[in-house]
């Protein structure tokens, strides 16, 4: 009989033999192979700020097999968000017997945060004029808050420092060139590798959305605007936010704030993404192209896919457009 740390450990060996491999570019989607290196030919002196960048809301919940209703929004793997051309993950680490796992709410989407480092770790070797941001929120729900999350964080960063960036306001491109940016919503022991993020919102009005913050390890704050209204009342109400920030986008001056702006949301009386998606994702790809407005970071449900369950989805036009965008 399996004592509690044999039990412990073959979990632990599972989630990795789950996820540990992955063919970066066997995985490049029929039709898509120029965006695995979109960045490259881009100007090293390109503002991180002022560029549009196509982000995955939950980035790893492709794997997730529990309540797929409401837990599941992407159809594709880190690996394969890659490779189609997306740069920001938006990634929900808790620490859970033992392992820092990601999760949505509390259920488990088996790959690790260590993994996910790994696989961008990899891909930036390979692709080195690319970049990554990943934006870190604890997932408190599935491990307590726990108050060993802080220390198994800093220790986590600590093993893939090598790669990682240090946020300053102005950073450019060329600074970020094969190197892995982690904005933290969460404090962790002896942080920030990266930057913290201050003042995130998930509320409607713009006004508080435009005064958040970034903080480095410089201690000095950068402005931030993030519009995360997570759960609108249907199409108009989710895509006057969306376009409000974008708009004020474009007459942002220096320094300019960095943008993170989430296509992402649900309706209904369970939660819903690919309806906001459906509605969402083809409008502000419309948008887009009609006024070739800097987007900033876009974080989208359904990255990289044009149907998800019979519907029509069109992240793989959106991550498209955003490419095309810069």
């Amino acid at each position: 009989m399996m004592n509690k740390s044999s039990i412990l450990l073959l979990a632990a060996l599972t989630m990795v033999v789950s996820c540990a491999k992955q063919d970066l570019e066997g995985d490049i989607v029929a039709g898509q192979e120029t965006a695995i290196a979109w960045m490259t030919p881009l100007s090293d002196d390109t503002p991180i700020a002022r560029m549009s960048i196509p982000g995955a809301h939950d980035a790893a919940t492709s794997s997730i097999t529990a309540w797929t209703a409401w837990t599941k929004t992407q159809e594709l793997n880190v690996a394969e968000l890659w490779n189609i051309g997306v740069r920001a993950f938006d990634l929900r680490p808790a620490w859970v017997d033992g392992v820092m796992g990601i999760y949505h709410d509390k259920y488990s989407a088996h790959v690790t945060l260590p993994l996910i480092l790994e696989t961008l770790s990899l891909a930036l070797v390979k692709h080195p004029g690319e970049c990554a941001i990943i934006i870190v929120r604890h997932e408190e729900e599935a491990d307590g808050n726990t108050s060993e999350w802080p220390g198994a964080m800093a220790r986590t960063l600590q093993d893939f420092k090598d790669c990682l960036a240090d946020w300053h306001q102005g950073l450019a491109l060329g600074e970020m060139r094969g190197k892995i940016l982690v904005l933290s919503r969460n404090t962790y022991s002896g942080g920030p590798v990266g930057a913290y993020i201050n003042g995130w919102t998930s509320g409607d009005d713009i006004r508080s959305q435009m005064a958040a913050g970034i903080v480095g390890k410089d201690g000095i704050s950068s402005p931030l605007w993030v519009q995360d209204y997570y759960h609108p009342q249907g199409k108009n109400d989710k895509w006057q936010e969306v376009k409000e920030l974008l708009d004020a986008m474009e007459s942002a001056t220096e320094p300019y704030p960095l943008v993170i702006n989430h296509a992402s949301g649900y309706v209904g009386s369970l939660p819903d993404y690919r309806t906001n998606a459906r509605d969402i994702n083809s409008t502000l790809t419309w948008y887009i192209k009609e006024t070739r407005k800097p987007a900033g970071i876009v974080m989208m449900d359904f990255a990289g896919v044009g149907t998800s369950k019979g519907v029509t989805v069109s992240g793989d036009a959106l991550v498209q457009t955003l490419i095309e965008n810069n």
